[in-house]
């Protein structure tokens, strides 16, 4: 029997946020996008109550409040099998969501999960989500987010460069589909996490543009998963570090080789933070904190420091008369502050805001010192402090009240 064409496929793209990775660990948010004849025509995604701690709330930010209401798994089976069963399964770093689903429908008693062959978005971008996103430009709002992540995964799959688009249709093509069968009754019950994100700090951000090393081991991915989320907030608690080793042991990671992933991942986030040939006090110190993490030598990052740029002010404050300067937007989360309104406190203060970077500037103010804007780059070449909105309100402070 001939196979019917890519083009007539259905594509059940997931994703999952979990518990943890071991197989004791649970489900607690679920998202599927339904893709027929190259549209997108069902979304879903529901909260799961795991009946246990939600685990890792720093990295998928739910907490027990949020899944009070949540149904659990066996409540929603039916709903994700029927768009699950028949479809050829998507998802970046696949064996993940395969395995945690699998290990679901097994504490069922009336259902049986075959995840068919399936499409690895990561084996076709050879990237990881977060940088994927950014190097195809594809939305990516609230990584950890189960429905964001799987809307940023749909996305690759007509993203990627032609040649991979021919590689994926012959994939498409020959995939072995899901079968997910389940007696349940559908109840169509589905609890909703709150829209609100939460604002990543700067480690966060180099951690999300910072890529997995390279790695054709399926363990391998799943592990450099965990470590990207235990960072991803920018501190590694010791819950976090405990919940690395469990996955390390669960996955039979030898340590040899974990080690190892640990120092690759460390050299690739130094370049990120040598890309722009300048590193920071900020910087140096945020390589520290993740290399004390991985438990790494953080030598690669000190020693190639090329300039004494600073991110912070020596003394605390700004002088009278000093130009500053502003970049993006420079209000942060509980600041309800408009450039302008910055603006007008620095002229208050005996400051001269100014328009552009120019080697007059004292500093340049950003919402974050991480700042990837044409204005920071300049900044930093030129050797001016960039710092946050809050230390420019301290500094502005100190001189208001000496006037």
């Amino acid at each position: 029997m001939r196979r019917k064409s890519h083009k007539t496929t259905r594509f059940a793209v997931i994703d999952t946020e979990t518990t943890g990775l071991s197989k004791h660990d649970r489900i607690v948010e679920f998202a599927c996008i339904t893709i027929s004849n190259g549209e997108i025509v069902d979304e879903y995604d529901t909260l799961i109550q795991p009946n246990r701690d939600p685990g890792p709330v720093r990295i998928h930010g739910i907490t027990p409040t949020m899944l009070q209401s949540a149904p659990a798994f066996s409540a929603v089976a039916a709903d994700i099998a029927v768009r699950l069963d028949g479809a050829v399964l998507v998802a970046h770093n696949i064996g993940f969501d395969q395995r945690m689903l699998a290990q679901e429908v097994a504490r069922l008693t009336n259902a049986s999960f075959d995840p068919g062959d399936g499409v690895c978005t990561y084996r076709l971008t050879g990237m990881k989500l977060a940088v994927a996103a950014q190097h195809y430009g594809v939305a990516l709002p609230n990584h950890h987010s189960a429905l964001d992540d799987a809307r940023a995964a749909s996305a690759l799959l007509t993203a990627s460069p032609p040649a991979a688009n021919r590689r994926l249709a012959r994939t498409f093509a020959g995939s072995r589909p899901t079968s997910f069968k389940c007696n349940n009754e559908g109840g169509g019950i589905t609890i909703r996490r709150p829209q609100a994100s939460t604002r990543k700090g700067s480690l966060g951000l180099l951690v999300a543009r910072t890529d997995w090393p390279p790695t054709r081991q399926g363990i391998e991915s799943v592990y450099l998963d965990a470590l990207d989320r235990c960072l991803d907030d920018g501190v590694l608690e010791p819950a976090e570090q405990r919940w690395l080793n469990d996955t390390a042991a669960s996955l039979n990671l030898p340590e040899q080789r974990r080690r190892e992933l640990h120092e690759s991942y460390f050299e690739l986030l130094a370049q990120q933070i040598l890309a722009d040939g300048i590193v920071t006090e900020h910087e140096e110190a945020l390589a520290k904190d993740v290399a004390a993490a991985l438990q790494v030598d953080p030598a690669s990052i000190v020693s190639t420091q090329t300039s004494p740029t600073r991110t912070g002010l020596a003394q605390g404050a700004l002088n009278l008369g000093d130009a500053v300067c502003f970049t993006g937007e420079c209000a942060t989360p509980g600041q309800a502050l408009s450039r302008s309104q910055l603006e007008q406190i620095a002229t208050d203060a005996g400051l001269r805001p100014i328009a552009n970077t120019t080697k007059k500037c004292a500093v340049l103010v950003a919402a974050d010192p991480l700042s990837q804007s044409g204005k920071a780059a300049k900044a930093r070449r030129c050797g001016i402090p960039v710092i946050s909105v809050d230390e420019f309100l301290r500094s502005a402070a100190v001189l208001t009240q000496s006037r």
